[in-house]
């Protein structure tokens, strides 16, 4: 049988926004993996940020964190010193799912 990970730590969660198009989709479903808070490279990751949670891709760079949207309309978000200490790694996304309409 083939699993995403523990059931226990799997959370899923809806996209409002077009800030992650063209891989996320307004209104998609992402699966999120909250035991993976581990940042590596290139990987998306539902991330809190003071009081809203934002599904981004980060980057590691020296003394911030780089949260980057796929649609290339948004800029990046640089936190750094004390604005990294607000933010916390919810989870990996491991899956999208997409309803037709």
């Amino acid at each position: 049988m083939h699993t995403k990970g523990a059931p226990e730590h799997m959370v899923l969660m809806d996209i409002f926004g077009n800030s992650m198009e063209p891989e996320l989709k307004d209104g998609d479903t992402v699966l999120i993996d909250t035991s993976q808070k581990d940042i590596l490279a290139g990987a998306i990751y539902a991330v809190g940020v003071d009081d809203t949670i934002m599904v981004k891709r980060i980057e590691k760079h020296p003394q911030k964190l780089v949260l980057l949207s796929d649609n290339k309309d948004y800029a990046p978000v640089y936190l750094a010193g004390g604005d990294s200490t607000s933010v916390r790694v919810i989870g990996k996304v491991l899956w999208v799912g997409r309803e037709f309409r």
